[in-house]
């Protein structure tokens, strides 16, 4: 067994590079954990200690700079792109949108992501006034991961964005439960508010639910 154990050790090193590369999604996260992953490969090749040496051509650090190179470099290979053409529901005729809905590019591309995270009725017209979380049942995970998608893919700073003041948490998410307790009623959080948010490029509460 102990013949076969470095190389066991050099597959269960590749499984978890292979993992790092798939899991971890989010830019920043990419970027400082390929940082560290950079910074550690060279620190063990040069300070190895025994149990190090003894794997085949240096296996652990060496892929631990390598995987760290991927990661740093590649930072952005999960976030969406929206230089691809609309999403054929913003162009179908089923898709019905109010008169003065606005027709610029922000709103294609908000349009766009609401439709990818919780799906858009294609005979409701929508307004800038429709509540994502009253008229389009936007709650839980789903509004957790749209506004994680508005944070990376718009650039906005959520400021004193207060998810509990819309939604209702997770089903799962025990801990957020307890937090959400006793917050009152939600107060409806529009398409309108999303659109200026991505305008402006920041979450300001009383100006957005003023302003929409």
């Amino acid at each position: 067994m102990t013949e076969y154990s470095p190389w066991i050790t050099l597959i269960i090193v590749v499984v978890l590079a292979t993992v790092l590369d798939r899991k971890l999604k989010h830019p920043v996260i990419r970027k400082w954990t390929g940082l560290a992953l950079m910074l550690t490969g060279p620190t063990l090749l040069f300070s190895a200690t025994s149990w190090i040496t003894q794997l085949p051509f240096f296996s652990f650090p060496i892929i631990a700079f390598i995987t760290g190179v991927d990661l740093l470099f590649t930072q952005n290979k999960h976030k969406r792109s929206h230089n691809h053409p609309l999403h054929p529901l913003l162009r179908a005729p089923t898709m019905n949108l109010a008169p003065n809905f606005p027709e610029d590019p922000a709103i294609q591309q908000l349009l766009q992501l609401l439709h990818e995270e919780i799906g858009l009725p294609k005979h409701k017209t929508l307004r800038l006034q429709t509540a994502i979380n009253f008229d389009l049942g936007c709650d839980g995970s789903e509004a957790k991961q749209l506004m994680e998608a508005l944070e990376q893919d718009f650039g906005v700073d959520l400021g004193d964005y207060d998810a509990y003041r819309y939604f209702n948490p997770p089903m799962f998410d025990v801990f957020m439960k307890r937090r959400a307790k006793g917050r009152g009623e939600k107060v409806p959080l529009t398409i309108g508010m999303l659109y200026l948010a991505i305008k402006t490029h920041s979450w300001d509460t009383q100006t957005l639910e003023n302003l929409s």
